[in-house]
């Protein structure tokens, strides 16, 4: 009976576990680096108001409806932040690195 409940526990214990690096590995291979200067103007303005600085790197990421880019920069404290912004400004997500 004990080896019956080990097997479905340990593989739950390794999709629980390994998801969220699984997840941020997918993210990552859908974003290409580009020119922070072939984004949008108003994606820009409003990472360049969310980040509290100008954005110094820029990825496109693919397969998002509408286009969202990452925008990224460091904070006063040194720490990396970045945001996911549309092409109209709008701000869907923030990161802290």
């Amino acid at each position: 009976m004990k080896n019956r409940l080990a097997v479905p526990l340990l593989v739950g214990a390794v999709l629980v576990l390994g998801g969220p690096a699984f997840t941020a590995e997918i993210e990552e291979a859908k974003e290409k680096t580009v020119a922070v200067s072939s984004v949008p103007k108003a994606a820009v303005d409003a990472a360049k108001q969310a980040l509290g600085s100008d954005p110094t790197e820029a990825k496109i990421i693919s397969g998002t409806n509408p286009q969202q880019y990452e925008l990224e920069a460091r904070n006063s404290s040194g720490k990396e932040v970045a945001v996911h912004v549309r092409a109209d400004g709008t701000i869907v997500k923030r990161e802290t690195e």
